[in-house]
């Protein structure tokens, strides 16, 4: 697609680039060959004008001039403050200071939207409607009302015009990132494209309020089991991709510590229910609240929590998960190889130095290693590791480093509440599930059969295509060809017998460390006998290999 998409698209391109002169990005424009168009068109741009935006930082110059570009490059930084990976600690936090400077629009300007989403009047669905918004975002603006039916609710309106806006962005960002990528070695290792591709999809979820009503939904689901947390129900027949409408919820913001005293409420206790609650989301259900700030919770009596504002999630795979807790281990039992495995899988299919890793992974498990769980500081770790990917090359996942983000967000509001809050601490009892979950003798037989039915099918060719070569054309002898089979079956067979014997002496030492009845004098009888007999069959496997080898020698 053309860059020059529309007149409206030469103009924005026009007002973008000048803001970037302003703040001190001449020199990047130039080297992307920007500056000739952008001049050529006629805009003269002045590479002088005030001092004090050329003072600054790189990184605060260009949250300064990302909030002066508008909505769109506001969100952008939002989700460059969750690369952890490729930026350093200065310049997320500079991302994390993005403020939106839009005003509030009047409702009047707002009201033809709710009545095209609703398909009715106004006034037949509500019977009052607070003028005065409660919150104004860069997508949408949020207002209290009251049905016709007295039920109190808080409405949320996409602002007209903004997808129009978002979009011709949008088709800049992505022409600029493919600019970026082609001709600046120093901004390609930012990742432009795949940035942007990220960005692309994160917003345009975010423009569609049914996605979020889902979201939520889905999280009331998956925490019902915790009595002291409310999601608020949206009102699906009311809502829309420009319209949500959703119960009202009242109670104390979480950053109000002074209400939340003297409304004699217990800060410890509800730090560690939001850590509970939020550990669950990322580690046992794979979907999770990815801006667990404290504007996003409200508290209510009884240390109850209300969670709101899902329009940002995060989603771990199984694999995914299943990466975390390798991680994870890899720390507590200093595997530093494990780690470096987990890692070396984030290498984006780029040449990795292995021994190197292992050795820095080493070094950032050695400086945790053996802390009790009360001095370990969850984001000096985070840093560790996102420093090490960068040293690397490596590129985080977009979950992982969206879950990253959220526990350094989450660990700031943990100890908001609570200076000595312990976000691991609060982990432990969900990993050491996980982890028993991970290497329980049902997941493990599970596994091998799987492995087991994978060896069987390498055991056998795929039919051979029509007008392909043949073992006997290729100057193979299909005897020598049946015997090499048979060897490959009955050495896969015996692979098979050796995962079943490993399995059952992992399943016996489990037993006889739960001690599995029946257990007389605390030593379980079944996991005696499971040992024993996989024992005697490790025994016979061996006696079988060393024949064979004979027959080779």
């Amino acid at each position: 697609m053309s860059l020059l998409h529309t007149g409206k698209d030469l103009r924005r391109l026009n007002q973008l680039a000048a803001i970037l002169f302003k703040y001190g990005f001449a020199d990047m424009l130039r080297r992307l060959g920007l500056a000739t168009p952008v001049e050529q068109a006629g805009r003269l741009v002045r590479l002088g004008g005030p001092d004090s935006p050329l003072r600054m930082g790189t990184a605060e110059r260009l949250r300064h001039a990302l909030e002066e570009m508008g909505p769109t490059f506001v969100k952008l930084g939002q989700v460059l403050a969750t690369r952890v990976d490729l930026f350093p600690p200065d310049w997320i936090a500079q991302f994390e200071r993005l403020q939106d400077q839009t005003r509030a629009l009047p409702f009047d300007t707002l009201r033809p939207v709710v009545e095209q989403a609703l398909g009715k009047p106004l006034e037949r669905v509500f019977a009052s409607v607070d003028e005065t918004p409660l919150g104004v975002a860069s997508i949408g603006q949020v207002h209290a009302a009251r049905t016709r039916r007295g039920e109190r609710v808080v409405i949320k309106v996409r602002k007209p015009g903004i997808e129009a806006t978002i979009q011709s962005d949008l088709r800049l960002l992505d022409h600029l990132a493919k600019l970026a990528s082609d001709n600046s070695e120093e901004l390609r290792r930012y990742r432009p494209v795949e940035l942007v591709r990220e960005f692309h999809r994160s917003l345009s979820r975010e423009l569609d309020f049914t996605i979020e009503a889902r979201n939520a939904e889905r999280i009331r689901q998956n925490l019902r089991g915790f009595r002291w947390l409310t999601v608020p129900r949206v009102n699906r027949a009311l809502s829309s991709e420009t319209l949500q409408v959703q119960q009202h919820i009242q109670g104390i913001p979480a950053r109000a510590l002074d209400q939340l005293d003297a409304a004699g409420l217990d800060r410890p206790l509800i730090a560690r229910r939001g850590a509970t609650a939020a550990w669950k989301m990322a580690l046992e259900d794979g979907f999770f609240h990815a801006d667990p700030h404290p504007g996003n919770f409200l508290i209510q009596p009884g240390n109850r929590i209300a969670m709101l504002d899902f329009g940002m999630v995060g989603k771990l795979s199984d694999g995914r998960r299943d990466q975390i807790v390798r991680l994870v281990r890899s720390i507590i039992t200093r595997e530093p190889e494990h780690g470096a495995a987990v890692l070396a899988g984030w290498s984006d299919g780029q040449p990795v130095n292995f021994e190197q890793l292992v050795a820095d992974v080493e070094d950032v498990v050695s400086r945790h290693y053996g802390l009790p769980l009360s001095e370990l500081d969850i984001s000096a770790l985070i840093a560790d590791i996102t420093a090490l990917v960068r040293v690397h090359g490596l590129v985080l996942p977009s979950d992982i480093a969206l879950l990253l983000k959220a526990l350094i967000t989450l660990e700031g509001f943990g100890r908001l509440l609570n200076p000595d809050f312990d976000l691991i601490e609060e982990a432990r009892p969900l990993m050491q599930r996980l982890l028993r979950n991970r290497y329980s003798p049902r997941r493990l037989a599970r596994s091998l059969g799987l492995r087991a039915l994978d060896l069987v099918d390498r055991a056998y060719a795929p039919p051979v295509a029509p007008g392909a070569p043949r073992g006997g054309e290729a100057g193979l002898d299909p005897r020598h060809l049946e015997r090499l089979v048979a060897r490959l079956e009955r050495g896969q067979y015996r692979q098979i017998q050796t995962l079943l014997v490993a399995s059952g002496i992992l399943s016996g030492s489990l037993m006889l460390a739960g001690r599995v009845p029946p257990a007389p004098w605390g030593v379980s009888v079944l996991g005696i006998l499971i040992l024993l007999a996989s024992g005697a069959w490790s025994t016979w496997l061996l006696w079988v290999a060393r024949r064979h080898l004979r027959e080779w020698e």
